[in-house]
């Protein structure tokens, strides 16, 4: 049997936790919590999920790495844990199709990002997938406007940012240990949002979906995708939104029954018909594309 290289094991890990992160707008409709305590309680638990890991994989005396994370570290957790509390109040404020079709030019922003950052090829693919993912977001936005949704929209761009900066930082730190650095990130998503959190409005149903949002899109889901991340050029990454744009919907549409509105469905058909090209153009061309440590 043919071994996988580390690229193509990286997009196989990518496409699992895209599979599992895209529920985080599954579990937001079906929570009856608001955006805060959703955001906390999801942190809390996720960090009880991954500390057991921690302890599992290292000893009790694992546990000392959550304090020494070193410079690259906290900067992984600040934005990641800034962007874990935009992501549900984004969901708690636009369509699950909207934020995720934003989300899905996280390959055009990470590839432009990694270019002037990290020196990574950009090709003229990537550059132009990225005009037409941004024009795809601008029919989104509009729309969100005109329907009360453009702060949901407005956050979601906020998660997209945050989300490119992070693959910087793996990129520029491709050892970096992933199991302690999102524990701590989880719990700083959950201490940020706590103060304006309302417990005492979760009923015992609420409490074992947030159990099951935390441990599973936002715990596992972490771990899948930042361990991808370190094995693939920043352009690649950045897949993680065109599949969330696709997993998405369809969970939310198979469960609960919600249909995209119709500026959305032209919109994300610009955005994932560029990013089915990018896609295409950039596994064909295997010379292209870095194996990563």
């Amino acid at each position: 049997m043919t071994r996988l290289s580390s690229s193509q094991f990286g997009l196989l890990l990518l496409l699992f936790g895209s599979m599992v992160d895209s529920t985080s707008g599954l579990f937001t409709r079906l929570l009856g919590t608001d955006g805060f305590t959703t955001a906390s309680g999801r942190g809390f638990m996720a960090f009880a999920f991954l500390a057991l890991l921690l302890v599992l994989r290292d000893g009790p005396g694992g546990l000392r790495r959550l304090v020494t994370l070193g410079v690259w570290g906290v900067a992984f957790v600040l934005l990641n844990a800034v962007g874990m509390v935009m992501n549900i109040l984004s969901l708690a404020n636009t369509s699950v199709a909207n934020f995720f079709m934003i989300f899905a030019t996280a390959p055009f922003v990470a590839a432009l990002a990694a270019r002037v950052v990290l020196g990574e090829k950009l090709d003229l693919a990537t550059l132009l997938a990225a005009l037409a993912g941004f024009a795809g977001i601008a029919i989104m936005m509009a729309s969100g406007a005109s329907a009360g949704g453009l702060i949901g929209d407005i956050l979601a761009v906020g998660c997209l940012f945050c989300y490119s900066a992070i693959v910087l930082v793996i990129r520029k730190n491709p050892k970096m240990d992933i199991l302690p650095v999102v524990a701590i990130t989880v719990l700083t998503s959950g201490l940020l949002a706590l103060p304006f959190a309302s417990f005492s409005t979760a009923s015992g149903r609420d409490w074992l979906l947030l159990a099951l949002f935390g441990a599973i899109q936002l715990g596992g889901g972490n771990l899948l995708i930042f361990s991808a991340v370190r094995r693939i050029p920043a352009a690649q990454a950045g897949l993680l939104g065109i599949l969330n744009a696709g997993f998405a919907p369809a969970w939310v549409l198979l469960f609960l029954g919600e249909v995209p509105p119709t500026p959305t469905l032209i919109g994300g058909a610009i955005i994932l018909t560029a990013a089915v090209a990018h896609l295409i153009w950039t596994l064909t061309r295997p010379q292209a594309v870095a194996t990563g440590p």
